[in-house]
């Protein structure tokens, strides 16, 4: 751990001097990890970890932050986004206040039948629904408005169905099954099955692969080892002793671990990359969340002294009752002179409070719609503003970084879509970032939505610059349910992109762990024979990457 901890400060400062924006690994992580060994100890580069949370946490301070957390600015994917933002804050020992609920409380808002969903595609450190919940989980529990306990609960009986009863394909998946019951307080019953499912998935050697099939790697074992530890495991345990070896004897002489990546087609789907310090190349990302994994791990056993939070919850009453409190205490503050305008963007996802704003005169406009739709379930309450005479659209011409259809397509609130649409919304207008409706609906899997988009006119023929069109988003981001959607709307199965992939070549590169994808796709009559600029087949490509699984389905 000695030797890890230097290099892993040096990459974060690193890669937060090149970006800008928020990313799981090289931000959340390190803090997490760089935290937990200060806990316990261990040496660590004090002013590196305060340039790191200057930079991740810069959205959650300044005189912006709570009116950006309101009005759902920063918004892009809450799970891992908001969730792991969240739990490096908890790390952190940032104290509670109204923008951490905020993003705390709209996370909880954003659960469907029992789990959270997630619009990266990038396996497997990002693209598991038992990761997405586990967070969300966490994020909750760290930082839920004490005001909304009982929903609070509500959410984790919930997440605690959906884990109990959802099979693991992963490793990843296994782990953060673990890890979310262990957070959402399941029984110790449930947590010794949970904890067993992961223990299965054990390689003789010590440690546990990505997928079945996959050499033991530290990314997975570091995962496995955290979770079984969060959950109760001792570190006496032959499994995990089993697992630790496997840790210390793989690791590489400056300290971290190597890992290869699943991330091998030619899809632009991460940032452009850059070296922050780690000696891997396509693999350093992965090889530096592994390293973290793997330390977290074996930090776990030694003794800490973690963080007191702050739990008091004591900010500006108004706010705070519009945000979290109940209807009748609005109406009571209301009737005492407070200004509605000023209260509407903080209750908007509450359509009792908003029908007693509107009542006491409260003027809504777009941005009132555009915040409710960042949220789930908003519909009655956008039916209201709608009524009220806001927009449902912004103006023509105009740029907005998020339009209300966009934000409904990425929560999967059906009846809101539906009710934008029928009002006017444009299905086919994107935010200012280029989001389209049926692309954000597509990158979050939701076929229905994309159904509902194609029928009111969206147009399903969007092709990008490099060649990949609609089928060959859906299955680069692992949705096998959208492919018939759009091969019924006429969408070509059988295109190809600037390297001459097709959507079923990428089915064949990128293993998800399952054949829905290959399945899919031939079903909607994707060509076996097309080859690729490399002049591979799609079971050439497959068999190329020891993909047996794939290679089997396309035989």
């Amino acid at each position: 751990m000695g030797r890890a901890l230097p290099i892993l400060s040096k990459s974060a400062a690193t890669f937060v001097e090149k970006r800008a924006c928020f990313s799981c690994h090289h931000n959340a992580l390190p803090i997490m990890t760089l935290h937990m060994a200060q806990e316990r100890g261990l040496t660590i580069d004090t002013a590196a970890l305060a340039a790191l949370e200057a930079k991740t946490f810069v959205t959650l301070r300044g005189p912006k932050a709570l009116d950006d957390a309101i009005q759902a600015v920063n918004l892009n994917d809450p799970t891992p986004d908001d969730s792991l933002l969240l739990m490096a804050a908890g790390a952190a020992g940032l104290p509670r206040d109204l923008t951490l609920e905020v993003l705390a409380n709209r996370l909880a808002r954003w659960q469907r039948d029992g789990h959270w969903v997630t619009s990266d595609f990038r396996p497997p450190h990002s693209s598991s629904l038992f990761t997405a919940t586990a967070t969300a989980v966490r994020a909750i529990a760290l930082y839920m408005p004490p005001e909304l306990a009982v929903d609070r609960e509500a959410v984790f009986a919930s997440a605690r169905s959906w884990l109990l009863a959802t099979k693991p394909i992963s490793v990843e998946d296994a782990a953060f099954r673990v890890l979310g019951l262990a957070w959402a307080g399941a029984r110790a019953t449930e947590l010794a099955s949970a904890r067993s499912t992961l223990v299965s998935m054990q390689l003789t050697a010590g440690g546990w692969p990505q997928l079945s099939g996959y050499a033991a790697d530290a990314y997975s074992t570091g995962e496995a080892l955290y979770a079984l530890h969060e959950s109760g495991m001792q570190a006496t345990d032959a499994a995990w002793r089993r697992g630790e070896k496997f840790l210390i004897t793989t690791q590489a002489a400056d300290g971290t671990w190597h890992v290869a990546t699943r991330m091998i087609s030619p899809a632009d789907v991460s940032p452009r990359y850059f070296t922050s310090g780690l000696p891997y190349e396509h693999d350093e990302y992965l090889s530096y969340a592994g390293t973290n994994w793997a330390v977290m791990a074996l930090l776990s056993t030694l003794p800490s002294k973690p963080h007191n939070y702050d739990a008091s919850g004591l900010f500006d009453a108004g706010l705070r009752t519009a945000l979290f409190g109940s209807t009748a205490q609005l109406k009571s503050l209301l009737d005492s002179g407070a200004d509605p305008n000023t209260l509407l963007l903080a209750s908007v996802h509450e359509a009792e409070k908003v029908r007693v704003l509107l009542t006491h005169g409260a003027n809504p406009g777009l941005s009132a719609v555009t915040t409710a739709a960042a949220y789930r379930d908003t519909a009655d309450s956008i039916e209201l503003l709608l009524a009220a005479g806001a927009p449902a659209d912004p103006p023509k011409g105009a740029r907005v970084k998020h339009t209300p259809l966009v934000l409904a397509c990425s929560t999967g609130d059906l009846a809101t879509v539906k009710l934008l649409l029928a009002v006017g919304a444009d299905p086919s207008a994107a935010s200012a970032s280029g989001n389209t409706p049926i692309a954000t609906a597509i990158m979050f899997g939701y076929p229905e939505i994309v159904r509902v988009l194609i029928r009111a006119g969206a147009n399903a023929g969007i092709t990008e610059g490099t060649g990949i069109n609609l089928i060959h988003w859906a299955t680069i981001t692992g949705h096998a349910d959208i492919i018939p959607v759009l091969a019924e709307a006429k969408v070509p199965v059988n295109a190809t992109d600037e390297n001459g992939f097709t959507a079923l070549m990428y089915a064949a590169t990128i293993d998800f762990g399952d054949t829905s994808l290959v399945e899919a796709l031939l079903r909607a009559g994707a060509s076996r024979t097309i080859k690729n600029d490399d002049g591979r087949t799609p079971l050439q490509q497959a068999l190329f990457f020891h993909h047996t699984r794939l290679a089997a389905a396309l035989r």
